[in-house]
């Protein structure tokens, strides 16, 4: 309704009633009520002198502002400047925007309240009392609605600046951490989130090929922290589609669980990197130089896995790949290398027989062919190696490796 179509009597009223409520003392009178309503409803806040000081002042500006407009044929609403600095106050003290809503709602309650005492004293015979309680209200909650939308807004920047430089202060205190440079304890364990050094860390570094897969990334560091038995795990975001995390636990973990999340990795064409767990501030390092040894053999190699951990590739390595480690492999494989199929398939049973130490059922278990067929595989293999297998030392087995990681075609 507009000031146009008010009965005349109403009209007439609300000029007097604006300069009434512009007394100072009405103004105090007014932030004291609905500030003392709102700290009723919400007694959390009553706790926090400063707050509640930003809470007088917003609710002060908004009835100052409310009232301008009031009396204005168009009536537009809009949200004060201590209004934005108080939806910015709660993001700032990381409180939920439920209570940044829960205050306007408090307001308006109060606001009835006063608007229904006002119509109620006004004399019946001489006002239209229903139309005057229908335009007041339905600015007061065109007013509040539309600072909860503004502040809602506001409430989500400040929220998402908030959260751009913690996530910017934590990725320069890693950095620090990696390389060396001295940093005070207790900046870093707060720049961490609380993430403690004096653990054992696994690292590890998540890389997708998928944009969109990003976010998906923190929730299977998440799951890998379950698995290990660590609590949420420490995140960062260096670039581009790849994230690196800390998971730190009391003990030793047991990393086989990990290989549990190959399949919600492969269904966002991601790789898991792991380091090798150590503990305190060196293991922090040494496990995510783990993690990128194992990423850069992947890099190099032409097969890898949707989860690589640098416990089965340390001495692949360490050694890399050079004329040199060529030479060793070729020397022990001999026709055991060749690149056909046929060949692939005995490398594969004698890897599989080695790291179940020689078991051929576990080996045949593993390979999902009957123990016959590792049985016959590994005859073929000991004629072409001209030796038995189960008396080679580590060597083939690492020949094999080295092979498969480094000269597979067809990645």
């Amino acid at each position: 309704m507009t000031i146009d179509a008010l009965p005349a009597d109403v009209a007439a009223w609300l000029p007097a009633f604006v300069a009434d409520e512009l007394r100072p003392e009405m103004i105090e009178g007014w932030v004291a009520r609905t500030s003392s309503a709102i700290r009723r409803e919400l007694p959390e806040i009553a706790s926090e002198p400063d707050f509640v000081a930003a809470l007088d002042e917003a609710v002060r500006e908004h009835w100052l502002a409310f009232l301008a407009a009031f009396v204005q044929p168009e009536f537009r609403a809009h949200l004060p400047g201590a209004g934005g600095r108080m939806a910015r106050e709660v993001a700032g003290r990381q409180l939920p925007l439920e209570l940044l809503i829960k205050i306007y709602r408090a307001a308006q309650q109060e606001s009835w309240r006063y608007v229904t005492g006002v119509v109620n004293a006004l004399p019946a015979d001489q006002i239209d009392q229903a139309g005057l309680l229908i335009f007041l209200w339905g600015r007061a909650s065109s007013w509040i609605d539309a600072a909860i939308t503004d502040s809602t807004e506001i409430f989500h920047a400040e929220c998402s600046r908030h959260a751009r430089g913690v996530v910017a202060q934590r990725y320069e205190v890693v950095k620090a951490l990696l390389v060396g440079e001295p940093t005070d304890p207790r900046h870093t364990a707060a720049a961490l989130g609380g993430y403690p050094l004096s653990v054992q860390h696994t690292a590890l570094i998540l890389d997708t090929a998928e944009a969109h897969a990003i976010d998906e990334l923190d929730r299977i560091a998440r799951e890998a922290a379950r698995r290990l038995g660590g609590s949420s795990p420490l995140v960062v975001h260096p670039g581009g589609r790849q994230l690196w995390a800390w998971i730190g636990t009391r003990d030793q973990p047991k990393l086989d669980g990990l290989d549990d999340l190959a399949p919600s990795l492969q269904s966002i064409s991601a790789v898991m990197y792991v380091g090798a767990p150590a503990s305190d501030q060196d293991g922090f390092v040494s496990s995510h130089d783990d993690a990128r040894r194992t990423q850069r053999v992947a890099a190099r190699g032409t097969t890898s896995s949707p989860v690589m951990r640098y416990d089965r590739v340390e001495l692949l390595a360490l050694l890399g790949c050079s004329a040199e480690v060529d030479r060793f492999v070729d020397r022990v494989l001999g026709p055991l290398g060749s690149a056909d199929e046929a060949a692939a398939r005995i490398r594969e049973t004698v890897l599989a027989f080695l790291s179940h130490g020689g078991n051929v059922e576990e080996a045949a278990e593993q390979l999902c062919v009957h123990r016959n067929t590792v049985r016959y595989r590994l005859g073929r293999a000991e004629e072409l190696l001209e030796r038995p297998v189960a008396k080679t030392g580590d060597e083939l087995r690492l020949a094999i490796q080295h092979r498969d990681l480094f000269h597979t075609r067809g990645k």
